[in-house]
């Protein structure tokens, strides 16, 4: 899903970085948009993400867009409640963060993939609206 967003932006003439979560948590990121995501595991992000939100420098990103994105199995996508996406949103708004709504959630086909039928489409068309109104 991280390398769609990423594909994504590129397309639109933006520079990116895809970081793995473990590894931001050893440096500073920077940019003029952050997207964080995480796949929902007993409905809530991974500890990684967690730590990297609750201990990250945020002064860099005030006033920058941020985007919360998630996986989920599909036939759990429904019913949720939000899955780690809603997390990542509502733990990076209470460190004074600007999260773009609504967050993408995505489902995915089995625990830990692939991407359901159709889900590419759907991560390039939000990418596309968010940058739109960005």
């Amino acid at each position: 899903m991280a390398k769609t967003i990423a594909r994504t932006l590129e397309a639109a003439g933006h520079l990116v970085r895809l970081t793995r979560v473990k590894d931001a948590l050893k440096t500073q990121a920077e940019g003029d948009i952050l997207f964080v995501g995480s796949p929902t595991r007993i409905g809530t992000m991974t500890g990684r993400t967690r730590k990297l939100l609750e201990h990250m420098d945020v002064g860099p990103w005030r006033g920058k867009p941020v985007v919360a994105f998630d996986t989920e199995a599909q036939e759990l996508l429904k019913g949720s409640g939000g899955g780690a996406a809603a997390k990542i949103h509502d733990l990076a708004v209470s460190r004074g963060l600007t999260v773009h709504t609504p967050v993408l959630r995505v489902g995915v086909s089995r625990i830990k993939g692939p991407l359901s039928t159709g889900s590419e489409g759907l991560v390039e068309a939000y990418v596309k609206e968010f940058l739109r109104l960005a």
